[in-house]
């Protein structure tokens, strides 16, 4: 798997909750016809939101760490129309293509002799 698969497998999963959500919503107020449908509205609300904030949470560059919903995750995921293709990450410009990189091991993160 690319690091450009991993990151656009996120983004699509979260968008994927986030439209539920959306969607029960209205779906919610259909089914309930005269009365307030509090508990089905709050489960969308909740979603909707939880999608929202997993977003910013899970959508990250698997070498630097850092965030990448805000500059470039929605047009790694949806790359439609004319607009450029992403090839790198802008914090610590790994190439998108390669394969995602395989965690380090506890013993050797907890090194104290030699921190990798």
């Amino acid at each position: 798997m690319t690091i450009r698969d991993y990151i656009r497998r996120r983004v699509w999963w979260c968008a994927a909750i986030a439209f539920g959500g959306w969607l029960l919503l209205p779906l919610s107020v259909a089914a309930a016809g005269d009365k307030p449908p509090p508990v089905l509205m709050a489960i969308g609300v909740i979603l909707f939101g939880g999608a929202i904030l997993a977003f910013y949470w899970v959508v990250r560059c698997p070498k630097c760490k850092t965030r990448l919903i805000n500059t470039v995750g929605m047009a790694i995921a949806f790359q439609w129309g004319s607009r450029g293709k992403v090839n790198f990450c802008p914090y610590c410009g790994v190439n998108l293509d390669e394969p995602v990189p395989r965690a380090q091991s506890v013993e050797q993160s907890q090194n104290p002799i030699h921190p990798a």
